[in-house]
């Protein structure tokens, strides 16, 4: 059996750095401050979320080779600066100017995560990344282990795609249990046995561990099954963003 690793970032066609080409004339002056006008740029889409009043989480590979970084959602059209990455992990935190309506919390006894568990994805995905319209999907944990460098993943039930890297994993609590990081694919030997396609996430330890080691503040809440289900959709849309990163051609 082999499997392939897609990260889920999308980069659409090249975008001409011209005030008023697409319906959010707002969005577009702060994507492009400070750029040439006329000049083409691509543009690379992903999500990711606010861990504390100034600092978002996400992949690294949606904010690499970026000259404008932006974000909408959680806060209004804003640039944001680089701060940390961290290779291994695939991570970047990004310095906001202005704060979210909320923070997450990031789930405490992430031990007690167990195939079957229910988990939903948010995020940007394909023309979500366009419309800043983002979309909450339910899945379910296939399984959760260790890669060969110790670091922790959950593979899920396929319910993301190009647009979602970098947004939150949370549990039916509303805590952050990952970070959507790709999709994999399993591909067997046998021709007859269909590939087969799970989405995968890095574990919030990894991210715990990663926020520690750069003294970034998070907050922190274990799961109980009695707050279930509890507006998730009014919670997260006060902390998830949509990020786009203005590239050279």
């Amino acid at each position: 059996m082999r499997n392939l690793l897609l990260l889920l970032l999308i980069i659409p066609s090249l975008i001409f750095a011209e005030s008023g080409k697409e319906r959010d004339e707002e969005w577009d002056e702060v994507r492009f401050q400070g750029l040439a006008p006329g000049k083409r740029y691509g543009i690379s889409m992903g999500s990711g979320f606010f861990v504390n009043h100034r600092q978002i989480v996400t992949n690294r590979h949606v904010v690499e080779r970026c000259k404008n970084i932006a974000v909408r959602g959680a806060v209004r059209p804003t640039l944001v600066q680089l701060e940390l990455v961290d290779k291994e992990l695939d991570l970047a935190i990004l310095k906001s100017p202005i704060s979210p309506g909320k923070i997450p919390y990031l789930r405490n006894n992430h031990d007690a995560i167990k195939e079957g568990d229910i988990l939903f994805s948010i995020g940007y995905p394909l023309e979500h990344g366009k419309t800043g319209d983002y979309i909450i999907k339910e899945a379910r944990v296939l399984s959760t282990k260790d890669d060969k460098n110790g670091l922790s993943h959950i593979e899920f039930t396929d319910n993301v795609n190009h647009g979602n890297s970098g947004g939150p994993l949370i549990d039916r609590s509303s805590n952050i249990v990952g970070v959507v990081t790709a999709k994999l694919t399993y591909r067997y030997n046998d021709p007859t046995i269909p590939a087969r396609e799970v989405a995968w996430a890095i574990g919030v330890e990894g991210l715990v561990d990663f926020l520690k080691k750069s003294r970034i503040k998070y907050a922190s809440n274990s799961t109980y099954d009695i707050f279930t289900n509890y507006s998730i959709d009014r919670l997260t849309k006060d902390y998830v963003v949509n990020i786009h990163c203005v590239q050279d051609e």
